[in-house]
């Protein structure tokens, strides 16, 4: 029997139940058969362990395992498995390397992290010239209205270049545009007739089409920017701003949702500028932003030199006004590394290699409680997953390349403050733990050991890196346990999920009653509002349970280091959320102490962001309001801008 959390099967449905061919959608059991076949698959059954595809069965479905949400979209699904959750996108030779790399990657559901420094835009061919940029559609296509006002006519005797309905069709046409400028600029012209229309059902990745109208606003859209540009090399807020343009428009492809992460170096000339990006304009918003760090800035702060002084005071009012940006720390992130980790993926527990991808999977200790045991055995099997699904088909032969010789995976955690209180330890005590402590080894050890084995069995290199910390949005809320290692957000509040506006789904959340509006942020998508109260209230005593508000922020840093230090070589996403009006001095103070022991971490002021996936409720709100209860500590990404799968 599945042990669903309170909105787990609601998820499930929305997010990972894949259409089988009578037509039907998968049950969870149907789910975890194609997943645990899925990646046995990618490895000679001769590497298996007789019992393997039980053993991992039975974790599954009750969830004391879960892999990343990646994992349970496509693993088992024909064709080619993109498997990697997430990638960081390097820059190349040439103007198009980064940009259809990252729009590709983003189309395949993955998320894209990138370093914006100075240093790597002045490396950047500039283009050379502006683009004439025409498109046209036949009249016939059924999405001609929609798409009407964005046409142009071609001038007389243009070469036409018709785009293909396909991920690789998109990426071309954006290719066509870009390498133009870099030769000097000229006339473009593409033709979008064949792209099928709107609410079409996409067979391989999952999901309805969003017709033409999205490519064509991005083609027009990444125009304007490199027209604006020519001449002159990308800075890194234009880069940006392409990069931004691209992911609004796999926005619009309904199943995926762009998530990114943007990176610069604090020395940079124009780092404040990059810093207060999102705080001066409503562009941006498909990303998280984070200032790179070093150990030459903590040197440089303690001096007292201008430009540190600056930079640490511009981020921590940031992080106080909109919880933007965060910070990572590229000296801890580079230790045990061969090479460049200036980036992470977009949550910031994987600090990546040019073009490199990480895959990602959880143990759920609120499955286990005390049972060290079966929680290190749950790690063992998990990171034979892991492993397995670095076999998986990648189409970048510069991808292929890092994959072959780092093999990074990150096994992760779930369910850690009710593996804490399963101890009787409340979660600002857990720092204070030596058991707790050796037993986050005893796990890690378990993963690190298992890689080692596996990897010498399959002759490949040992994962460079194999254990993380992940904010586990969506696949915690299956089980209802608390997302990697943060506490419960609040014992009730309002709950909020983004559906596509074209979802079945949404009929039954306001037949229920429950608050729609339209998405603050993305077009076509609508925002579900569902009273909550957190299930770890039945299963533990509440004299015990702390939520974010009752644990000072100093408390939460230092849990966030504590887990670094005895558990994870890669690093810990983390957000600490601080009421309105903390005091700056407290959080300086508090960063200062921590940073240079972590590899990076955000700072999230409740309320600041307009629908906001937690609304603090107070139980007697909660017992008058209508709805279903869901149990979750943080959505997929505190800003909002994780995919859904």
């Amino acid at each position: 029997m599945t042990n669903w959390g309170p909105l787990g099967q609601a998820v499930f449905e929305r997010t990972y139940a894949r259409r089988k061919p009578d037509g039907t959608s998968e049950t969870w059991d149907d789910t975890v058969a194609r997943v645990v076949q899925g990646n046995l698959a990618l490895v000679n059954a001769a590497w298996h362990l007789d019992d393997e595809a039980e053993r991992l069965t039975e974790l599954l479905t009750d969830f004391a395992v879960i892999p990343g949400g990646r994992h349970l979209w496509v693993s088992g699904v024909p064709g080619r498995q993109f498997l990697y959750n997430c990638h960081r996108a390097g820059w190349g030779e040439h103007l198009a390397d980064h940009f259809t790399f990252m729009f590709s990657e983003l189309m395949k559901g993955g998320g894209v992290g990138a370093n914006y420094s100075t240093s790597y835009l002045v490396q950047l061919p500039a283009p050379a010239g502006p683009v004439e940029l025409a498109v046209v559609c036949a009249a016939t296509h059924d999405d001609s209205d929609e798409v009407a006002p964005l046409l142009s006519g071609p001038p007389s005797g243009a070469v036409v270049d018709k785009v293909d309905d396909s991920r690789e069709g998109w990426v071309d046409a954006l290719r066509l545009v870009l390498d133009t400028a870099e030769q000097g600029g000229g006339q473009v012209t593409v033709d979008v007739s064949d792209i099928r229309p709107r609410g079409s059902i996409i067979r391989g990745f999952g999901g309805t089409a969003s017709g033409p109208a999205p490519l064509v606003e991005m083609l027009r859209g990444v125009t304007e920017i490199i027209n604006r540009c020519a001449g002159s090399p990308l800075s890194s807020l234009d880069a940006m701003d392409l990069d931004h343009a691209i992911a609004k428009c796999v926005v619009a492809g309904n199943v995926r949702r762009s998530a990114r992460m943007s990176i610069k170096h604090w020395a940079d000339a124009d780092i404040v500028d990059f810093i207060t990006a999102k705080a001066d304009t409503s562009d941006h918003w498909s990303t998280n932003i984070s200032v790179e760090v070093d150990d030459g800035f903590f040197e440089a702060h303690a001096a007292g030199v201008p430009q540190a002084l600056v930079v640490f005071e511009a981020v921590v009012d940031g992080m106080l006004t909109n919880g933007e940006p965060g910070f990572f720390n590229s000296s801890a992130a580079s230790v045990g590394e061969r090479g460049d980790v200036r980036s992470t993926n977009p949550c910031g527990e994987i600090a990546l290699e040019p073009w490199e991808p990480c895959l990602i999977g959880s143990v759920n200790l609120a499955r286990f409680g005390s049972d060290i045991t079966g929680a290190t055995e749950a790690a063992r099997l998990l990171t034979r997953f892991l492993v397995r699904a670095t076999f998986a088909p990648i189409e970048d032969d510069r991808q292929q390349a890092i994959v072959d010789q780092n093999r990074r995976i990150g096994v992760g955690l779930l369910g850690f403050q009710e593996w804490a209180l399963a101890s009787r330890c409340r979660y600002s005590d857990i720092r204070y733990s030596i058991t707790l402590g050796v037993h986050l080894e005893m796990i890690a050890d378990a993963a690190r050991q298992a890689a080692k084995n596996y990897a010498a069995e399959l002759g490949i290199p040992v994962p460079i890196k194999t254990t993380s910390i992940q904010p586990t949005g969506s696949t915690s809320q299956l089980s209802g346990h608390t997302a990697g290692i943060h506490p419960i957000y609040a014992r009730h509040f309002i709950r909020r999920i983004r559906y596509a506006d074209n979802d079945p789904l949404l009929a039954g959340h306001l037949a229920k009653g429950r608050h729609v509006e339209p998405c603050t942020y993305t077009a076509g998508t609508s925002v579900v509002s569902i009273p909550t109260r957190d299930q770890i209230l039945d299963d533990y005593p509440e004299e015990l349970i702390e939520q974010a508000d009752e644990i000072d922020p100093e408390a939460m840093l230092a849990t966030q280091a504590f887990v670094q230090e005895h558990f994870a070589d890669n690093a810990v996403s983390f957000t600490v959320n601080v009421p309105e009006g903390y005091a700056h001095r407290d959080l300086a103070r508090a960063l200062l102490r921590y940073l240079p022991k972590l590899k990076g971490t955000t700072v999230m002021v409740d309320g600041t962001r307009p629908q906001a996936p937690f609304e603090r409720i107070t139980g007697d709100e909660y017992e008058a309001a209508t709805g279903q209860a869901v149990g979750q500590a943080m959505d997929d990404c505190s800003s909002g801008a994780c995919p859904v799968r």
